[in-house]
């Protein structure tokens, strides 16, 4: 059989040895360009470690973001803190925020000018990640507050999107972890959850993958929902038939993984990243990996068949994340017991 390709969602551990100086960026005492050269050596040790695992493709661990997307907000103009984000408290410590003017963000939301950094040092990096306008706005913590605000978020993600672009991106991950959760809770209707993922992709070239990873959020190594099945994101799939890519979707929940038949009504048109790989638990073993492959395999040609995490490593203990991948690298080249 023929290897399956890997890749990966975003994240990843902070290097240990860097921790300190980031730590100084982290709280604000560095800003961007003074905190460039730890940044930059940080994600060069992320990147490594990633190709070593064997990794198809690799990304550059999100150094400058160790808390996904609660960085964006102290970065955005018109929005004022209600609460500070307290990440000690997992699902309970999320900021709020509320309007003060019209949302901007004149420094960008950071992951551009990371991407720009990183690759500059690693030119086989040409994937990068942002979260998408409504996972922004779930982290001003305002519930429909930043409604109005949404095509602003819209614009500032999108302006993200282009930089990427131009710095040489050949795929372009949305970040939608909001998304997943509205639709497995119906929340919001279908147009209106896939009108602010399409905005970011509207002027993308033909030749960039435009790729959404849905998860169902990852907080403490916690989801955000106890509804988790594949079922509630086909609507929202086909909406998106033409737009996007690849789907990079969360395999791990017993839901998620007993609904996994339903990849067989996936659009046509999309590749599928399937996240089976659980950052939430113990490292499972190339066996227990290539069986879920096997298993994927008699629902998807390996053509259309990519396999990652569920979601960033990045949450993960250090050695745990390496053994997670290296064993999903492992069994996607076919190098365990099965047959």
């Amino acid at each position: 059989m023929p290897g399956i390709r890997t890749t990966t969602v975003g994240s990843w551990p902070i290097p240990f040895g860097k921790r300190p100086a980031l730590k100084r960026y982290y709280a604000g005492e560095l800003d961007d360009a003074a905190a460039g050269e730890v940044l930059q050596a940080a994600a060069r040790i992320v990147m490594d470690e990633q190709i070593a695992c064997g990794l198809a493709q690799i990304m550059g661990g999100e150094v400058f973001a160790p808390d996904f997307v609660h960085h964006v907000p102290p970065r955005l103009e018109g929005v004022r803190p209600l609460e500070v984000r307290d990440p000690s408290r997992g699902q309970e410590g999320v900021a709020r925020y509320e309007p003060s003017g019209e949302i901007s963000a004149s420094r960008g939301t950071g992951h551009a000018l990371a991407f720009r950094r990183e690759r500059a040092i690693e030119p086989a990096l040409e994937k990068a990640a942002v979260p998408s306008p409504l996972t922004i706005a779930m982290s001003l913590g305002g519930g429909h507050s930043f409604d109005s605000q949404l095509e602003n978020l819209a614009r500032i993600v999108e302006r993200e999107v282009l930089d990427m672009v131009e710095a040489g991106a050949g795929e372009v991950q949305i970040d939608a972890p909001t998304e997943a959760i509205l639709a497995a809770e119906s929340a919001r209707s279908v147009e209106d959850i896939a009108r602010w993922l399409r905005f970011p992709f509207r002027s993308v070239p033909e030749a960039t993958t435009r790729t959404v990873h849905f998860c169902l959020g990852d907080i403490a190594r916690k989801p955000s929902t106890q509804i988790q099945n594949l079922r509630s994101l086909l609507p929202l799939l086909q909406a998106l038939d033409g737009i996007v890519d690849r789907v990079h979707l969360e395999c791990t929940h017993a839901g998620q993984w007993q609904d996994r038949a339903v990849l067989r009504d996936v659009p046509r048109s999309f590749e599928v990243i399937a996240g089976i790989a659980d950052v939430k638990a113990k490292p499972e073993s190339v066996e227990a990996l290539g069986a879920k492959i096997d298993r994927l395999l008699e629902i998807l040609s390996p053509e259309r068949l990519l396999v990652s995490s569920s979601c960033g490593c990045g949450r993960m203990p250090h050695d745990d994340a390496i053994r997670l991948m290296r064993n999903l690298v492992k069994a996607a080249h076919g190098e365990s017991s099965r047959r």
